[in-house]
């Protein structure tokens, strides 16, 4: 197949006509290596390329953002398209709109759209993308610009750090690599990257001699991501640790100089003298957590742990260490009795202990999931206990035992029926994870959905609803009237004091405007089925025009995000008929 047309033939006012495979997922293999084959005339490719990017959708640029998408997708199997650097440049633009020159060009770009074109970044033709940012680069006059064309920069062309650095200044060196992504952190020998000795000791200095704590942690943070191997880094960090000793940023010192250097006996016996010497439990539920990790049968780690347990008086401290003797040693009797007796303990005392006594419980159980002091704490919480979560807790720790079971349901039941909202969509969230297809909790969520006046609870609801069985016959007969709550309530949502409408006024005023929305959106598109997407499409496009961004930015951004989600899940007929219904 030579001709580019079996693949995308737009015919206008008659889509039924023409073909549009370039939308279709299982047709985009085929379509990039239609670009690659050599039998394949470079005019006919210059055409196809030429026609994806100036197809005109005519239903809000959904459609003609992918077909642009998908040509500069095409360029890394037809890099010698003539047009393949006004392409990139204008990708580069679309995924990084703030790198304009021209502030009179700036503007605001949809999420899903920057996120699209970013990917895209990584799928295109390197080479030319490389240059656009090397260009970049050495032509901005913004510090702000250059240092995030640098960052990108060296994440796609690890080869031109020494350059960039070179050009930014080594002072900056350190904060370049504090800024560097998580994603990028080596695992392997053949992974690592040369680093710049420059920028390197320029980090190892700032560990050395910052009075900043906060500027110290993110330093050594910042090795675990650039110095897999390197022997420099390796000894700083294990000096670190001698002069340091015990807290969180020698925990951050250990666990970062284990990433770069595994098996490292000074990353190992550091986190050990945390478990000897800290009073602070999260500090040693951390240690710990990290020591199981990487060293699960580790001795000195299970002797530290005990002698806190004898030594110790603070009872949070000697929870926590029970708690982790217990998960490197399964059924370990010292962690089981301590666990025990604190639970004894604290039902001897006062309320006051109640807390103690359901994490000492919440322990216990976890490392002896039958032990039956737990469980009789657990039951004694759900009758007598006057904190509704605790109960809500105590519940769900005990559906998942057959013999308490009904109990534990019957008291999910009593919450739900107490016309607290938050009481009943935590009570319904557990039924969600325990029975999918509990149909009587599945209609007390919709129940909740479509009359609760609190914005968060109606978020939080359809959420759950989410864990629910989707295919369940009547999530599927209720899903409609959950559907045109939602785009009712991006309807009519505004700014808190321009809000005329009686639909949830209250609630609205007590949320983030803008955290709403796109929770509101994340929502509804987790929910949307295809049946659901023509009149989604319907109902919202109205907000896309320029009077309503003006009025709503966020709103806009909601609806785009909603919108985007139909048209990557629609054929293009199906959109374009739906946005001129």
């Amino acid at each position: 197949m030579h001709d580019w047309q079996y693949f995308f033939n737009h015919v206008d006012n008659s889509l039924n006509e023409g073909v549009y495979r370039i939308f279709e997922p299982e047709w985009k293999a085929e379509i990039l290596y239609w670009f690659s084959r050599e039998d394949v005339g470079k005019k006919q490719k210059e055409e196809f390329i030429q026609a994806l990017i100036d197809f005109d959708d005519g239903c809000g640029d959904f459609y003609r953002y992918r077909a642009y998408f998908l040509a500069c997708e095409a360029l890394a199997k037809f890099p010698d398209c003539s047009l393949g650097d006004r392409i990139v440049e204008q990708l580069l633009k679309l995924s990084y709109a703030y790198f304009r020159q021209d502030k009179r060009d700036w503007q605001i770009l949809p999420q899903p759209l920057v996120k699209t074109a970013r990917k895209t970044l990584e799928l295109t033709d390197k080479k030319r993308v490389v240059a656009a940012f090397v260009q970049l680069v050495h032509t901005t006059e913004s510090r702000t610009i250059m240092r995030l064309a640098a960052e990108k920069l060296e994440q796609l062309d690890p080869g031109n750090k020494s350059a960039i650095l070179r050009r930014s200044g080594f002072a900056n060196a350190a904060k370049f690599f504090l800024k560097s992504s998580a994603e990028d952190i080596p695992t392997t020998q053949e992974e690592i990257v040369s680093v710049d000795e420059n920028a390197l000791a320029a980090i190892i200095n700032t560990i050395e001699t910052t009075l900043s704590k906060e500027i110290c942690y993110d330093a050594i943070a910042s090795l675990g991501k650039i110095a897999y191997g390197n022997q420099a880094a390796i000894t700083a960090l294990e000096k670190f640790l001698q002069i340091n000793q015990g807290d969180r940023i020698c925990l951050e010192a250990a666990t970062t100089l284990w990433k770069i250097d595994l098996g490292n006996l000074a990353a190992l016996n550091a986190l050990v003298y945390i478990l000897e010497t800290t009073g602070n439990a999260h500090l040693l539920d951390c240690a710990a957590a990290y020591l199981l990790e990487i060293d699960s049968g580790n001795k000195a780690a299970i002797v530290a742990l005990l002698k806190v347990i004898e030594n110790s008086s603070d009872q949070s401290l000697c929870r926590v260490a029970a708690f982790n003797l217990g998960k490197f040693e399964p059924g370990n009797k010292v962690a089981i009795s301590t666990l025990s007796q604190m639970l004894e303990t604290s039902q001897r005392q006062t309320s006051k202990d109640e807390w103690e006594q359901f994490y000492a419980a919440k322990s216990l159980i976890k490392i002896d999931p039958d032990n039956a002091k737990a469980i009789a704490t657990f039951c004694q919480m759900l009758e007598t206990s006057e904190r509704h979560w605790m109960r809500l807790q105590a519940a769900e720790y005990l559906v998942q035992i057959e013999d308490y079971r009904q109990q534990a349901i019957k008291a999910l039941w009593e919450a739900i029926a107490l016309q607290d909202e938050y009481e009943c969509r935590n009570a319904i969230a557990i039924f969600a994870k325990i029975d999918p297809s509990y149909q009587l909790a599945i209609n007390a969520e919709i129940q909740l959905i479509k009359t609760t006046q609190n914005i968060s609870i109606l978020i939080d609801a359809v959420q759950n609803l989410e864990e629910f069985d989707l295919g369940n016959k009547l999530v599927k007969d209720k899903l409609n009237e959950v559907i045109s709550i939602f785009i009712r309530l991006i309807q009519i949502f505004q700014e808190p004091d321009e809000n005329k409408d009686d639909f949830y006024p209250k609630a609205i005023s007590k949320l983030s405007y803008e955290s709403c929305l796109l929770d509101i959106a994340d929502s509804l598109t987790k929910i949307l089925e295809s049946e659901h997407l023509p009149q989604v499409v319907i109902a919202l496009k109205e907000y896309l025009s320029e009077k309503f961004y003006k009025n709503s930015s966020y709103r806009y951004e909601a609806v785009f995000d909603i919108i985007w989600h139909c048209a990557e899940n629609m054929t293009y007929p199906e959109f374009y008929k739906a946005w001129h219904s």
